[in-house]
């Protein structure tokens, strides 16, 4: 269906030419009668330039969404949470330097302090709550609630990385800062920030899901692409502080305005939200307080998309311009990120720089030069980039090709990341908002498994932080990791020269790298998935470890 509302009257000297057709066709894919969409809002300075609703909030019903409509916001959130410790701070209750077991002496005492700032800018190095759950057999859409949650982050005992070495986002961060909330304030979470940040902005349609049993008139329904059209989804989350907003658009151009001009908190407490830091080897983190700092088309930005079952947002704003734009969906399928970079295109037009065309220009290398780069490099321990070749093509992790576009630089095609050698030792991984830096760390010639090697991994591996068991079996002469989280494939890195001990699958559980004991005995194996690092499952002998 068409947008159902379109630019604020009060704003329309603000425009040479109505924008609302330009907007309207980015949604033409969410306008089908039998859809469901989004909602869309657009403020510039401390006005209300756009809000308009597409596509149906309950599809059985022909619900349509509307600019009021409520959706959940997934990790849009964060920025709330964010927002919530600095006023805390304001009022003198807390310092975001403290250390967070003054206030949650539950979580694990890791040997060095790991400080509110390093939960807000995601440099704790703690696991990912999802991901653990995943792994101990929990589904997206099962019921989770803030104390399982709770539960998965208090049982950790190893971090991914030492603390303040880097940036890790992990969701724990921000789950530990709501219970600090609510420890400091005294108060429920979602009672603090009505009675602190939504009913002062009036963002009358806005909460805090603590119950997902809890039922709201006007909430739009989640969806995902299924066989021949559309498919429910079930959030059925009670969960919050990383998540767990509900909002409308209308509501988020509250917010964005007072982010703007605050009229809650001040100018210096917004300042010091998107202030960015860095870690403790000087590297920037660009990851301010539930805000993630970039540029685009010249233009510094501050953004946050989310993602949850069934819904997708995304928050972005230029500072300099005082423009912001919010899209919120209430399908998996609609990329909220590129729509509302789309939409800033449209008001922001000729005042942002040329978007920059990068094209690298393909240049062939002979094998003995591909071969070169071969290897496997090491940014962190468990954090291991194998770069091998194959039918005369270098491949990244066994999967990406990796095409040529110098000497010693290359890139993919299917995203926007680049690669390069600069000495025989070292990778660079340049990503759009950093660089990451790998060294060569050596290989020894691992010949295929035979089924009598295979047998030195069989057995069963108890993990203390999941409390579960995982298994490795032989079938038809291959290895097969069972577990929670169901079955997987494991298999040998696809070289000759092989990190020994190393396998991977093709599931959540990542990377295997087993570890023996002094008489080479296989005892346990860590695994590796990019949001949990070295979770340790130790081998059971006669169902003892």
């Amino acid at each position: 269906m068409l947008g159902i509302a379109t630019a604020a009257s009060a704003a329309a000297h603000d425009r040479s030419e109505d924008n609302t057709a330009a907007v309207d066709a980015l949604f033409k894919a969410w306008q089908a009668p039998d859809s469901p969409g989004c909602a869309v809002s657009v403020t510039k300075s401390q006005r209300l330039v756009f809000k308009s609703a597409y596509g149906n909030a309950v599809v059985t019903e022909h619900t349509p969404n509307t600019p009021a409509t409520t959706f959940h916001i997934a990790s849009v959130s964060k920025q709330f949470t964010a927002f919530a410790i600095y006023l805390l701070q304001a009022d003198g209750k807390l310092a975001i330097g403290d250390d967070v077991r003054k206030y949650v002496p539950e979580l694990h005492d890791f040997g060095r302090p790991i400080r509110i700032a390093d939960l807000i800018h995601h440099t704790s190095g703690l696991r990912d709550q999802w991901s653990l759950l995943a792994l101990a057999g929990r589904r997206l859409e099962d019921t989770i609630t803030q104390d399982d949650v709770l539960r998965a982050i208090f049982a950790q005992r190893e971090l991914n990385f030492p603390t303040g070495s880097r940036f890790g986002y992990s969701n724990s961060n921000y789950t530990l800062l709501a219970l600090v909330v609510e420890r400091v304030s005294g108060q429920p979470f979602a009672r603090f920030m009505a009675d602190r940040v939504f009913e002062p902005l009036g963002m009358k349609d806005t909460w805090i899901q603590d119950d997902f049993r809890v039922l709201h008139s006007g909430h739009a329904e989640p969806y995902g692409p299924g066989p021949g059209g559309f498919q429910h989804r079930s959030l059925p989350y009670s969960t919050y502080g990383a998540t767990g907003v509900q909002t409308s658009v209308e509501d988020m151009a509250r917010w964005a305005m007072n982010l703007d001009r605050p009229k809650v908190g001040t100018r210096g407490l917004v300042e010091a939200m998107m202030a960015t830091t860095r870690d403790n080897a000087g590297r920037a983190v660009t990851y301010a307080s539930g805000f993630e700092t970039a540029r685009y088309r010249g233009a510094a930005t501050i953004e946050h998309s989310g993602t949850d079952p069934g819904y997708v947002a995304d928050f972005l704003m230029f500072p300099a311009h005082r423009l912001a734009v919010t899209v919120l969906c209430n399908t998996e399928g609609a990329n909220p990120i590129e729509l509302a970079h789309r939409i800033a295109d449209i008001y922001l037009g000729g005042s942002l720089a040329p978007q920059a065309v990068v094209e690298h220009k393909p240049v062939a290398l002979d094998a003995k030069r591909l071969a070169s780069f071969a290897g496997t490099y090491q940014e962190e321990p468990d954090i291991l980039f194998a770069v091998t070749l194959r039918d005369g093509k270098l491949f990244m992790q066994d999967r990406d090709a990796l095409t040529a576009f110098g000497a010693r630089d290359f890139f993919l095609a299917n995203a926007p990341v680049t690669f390069g050698f600069p000495d025989e030792n070292t990778l660079v991984i340049h990503e759009p908002d950093h660089d990451r830096v790998a060294r060569r760390i050596p290989m020894v010639s691992v010949p295929d498994l035979t089924p009598s090697g295979m047998q030195a991994y069989v057995g069963a591996y108890y993990s203390p932080e999941l409390k579960a068991v995982y298994t490795v079996a032989m079938r038809e002469g291959a290895l097969w990791l069972s577990g929670p989280l169901g079955d997987t494939a494991v298999r040998q890195q696809m070289a000759p020269l092989r990190e020994p001990d190393a396998f991977y699958t093709e599931s959540l559980a990542g990377a295997l790298q087993f570890r023996r004991d002094d008489r080479s005995q296989v005892s346990e194996f860590a695994l590796s998935n990019g949001r949990v690092i070295g979770l340790r499952f130790v081998k059971l002998r006669d169902g003892l470890p």
